[in-house]
């Protein structure tokens, strides 16, 4: 496993200092679910809102990949990877949009944990969604997130994708 950027995964011996970004850093067992939706064996794999690096870790468990986590996403250079996984800022979530939809052009696999609201919210993003490939929507316990009722999802996105839209509820492993 490769890590670039200001984030900390042990594997292999590798450490590096964490980047915290947010007080609701993922759950294990979200990170799991996520990780487990990852197609394929990816070169690399980008997670640009690493926080306390919850992601990369469990992404850096299950595959051999190159691993980028930027400390500032708006700075990062590559322009494409196999993958992408993330959990976004949800406030204000219009950065949690904007960062989605920068994400569509780095990628054409994208795992991204989101507010509910970011699919019921808006007839056109939902549309938006689906036209760039939605394939599976999985839908978290209102307690996913320890001290917050945010309601979450899961968003998997495959470019191309044109077929029915898998809806699943994801559960504590």
């Amino acid at each position: 496993m490769q890590i670039s950027g200001n984030c900390s995964a042990k594997n292999k011996g590798v450490e590096k200092k964490m980047h915290n970004n947010s007080d609701f850093q993922t759950p294990e067992w979200v990170c799991e679910i996520m990780v487990n939706l990852i197609p394929g064996q990816p070169e690399t794999i980008l997670e640009p809102t690493s926080g306390a690096g919850n992601l990369v870790k469990a992404i850096g468990k299950r595959f051999s990949s190159t691993i980028y986590s930027p400390a500032r996403f708006e700075v990062f250079k590559k322009e494409r990877v196999d993958c992408i996984v993330a959990n976004p800022p949800f406030t204000p979530m219009s950065k949690g949009y904007r960062l989605l939809d920068n994400l569509f052009n780095r990628s054409d696999n994208i795992i991204i944990l989101m507010p509910w609201l970011a699919i019921i919210n808006s007839e056109q993003r939902t549309k938006s969604y689906i036209e760039r490939g939605l394939k599976y929507i999985i839908h978290l316990p209102r307690n996913a997130f320890k001290g917050s009722r945010v309601q979450t999802c899961i968003l998997v996105f495959e470019k191309g994708y044109q077929g029915d839209i898998i809806f699943k509820v994801g559960e504590r492993m």
